[in-house]
């Protein structure tokens, strides 16, 4: 059987449309002669929806500051335990096979979710404009652009890999334009850290 996957705004519509049929459905469902158990069937069942998308909805935005407390619990954890490393590391009773039984040798990552920033690079690309972005340990990121004669970014694209090109052709077929973009790296679905600084190229 096929997996189904809904994206949130079509969700949004779903939601909306059962909203609305739940409620007009008696006084309609009156004119084509549907019996009241037979309206309160579908009303039923557009209940069922409704309930599980806002369920669903309730244990996203659960879920999504778990994930925060979380990122936050490790970071600040690990900036205690990363200067205590540094501390045993210079014991005189500090040896490798210590380091090795501790996960600890060599440096340490210096990764804190609430302020990781990656650092964007453009090239122009026979085929557009190739974006390369530093991933800091991250899962992917989110590149937001802003091309021509736009006057806001917009979102572009979610890549996993730290590389990826926009294809896309000028605004218009103009002959030359200039495009900015930015990214937030992902983790976990979410975005983190610092957004980027904004990266300019003339295409």
């Amino acid at each position: 059987m096929k997996k189904l996957y809904y994206f949130p705004r079509i969700i949004a519509a779903i939601r909306a449309w059962a909203a609305k049929y739940k409620t007009n459905i008696p006084t309609n469902g009156a004119t084509m002669a549907m019996t009241q158990a037979e309206v309160t069937a579908e009303q039923g069942l557009c209940t069922v929806m409704i309930e599980a998308i806002d369920a669903a909805d309730v244990a996203a935005a659960a879920a999504k500051q778990k994930n925060k407390d979380r990122d936050r619990a490790i970071a600040d954890t690990m900036k205690v335990l990363g200067a205590n490393i540094q501390t045993h590391k210079k014991h005189t009773g500090y040896n490798d096979g210590i380091g090795a039984a501790l996960g600890i040798v060599g440096s340490e990552i210096d990764f804190d979710p609430m302020t990781v920033k990656t650092t964007v690079k453009l090239a122009v690309a026979p085929n557009g404009v190739d974006i390369k972005f530093t991933l800091e340990h991250a899962e992917g990121g989110n590149i937001y652009c802003k091309r021509g004669s736009e006057t806001t970014f917009t979102y572009l694209k979610h890549v996993t890999h730290p590389h990826t090109i926009d294809t896309r052709p000028n605004i218009g077929g103009a002959t030359s334009e200039q495009r900015q973009y930015y990214v937030f790296l992902v983790l976990n679905d979410q975005e983190i850290g610092i957004q980027s600084d904004i990266a300019t190229i003339p295409l």
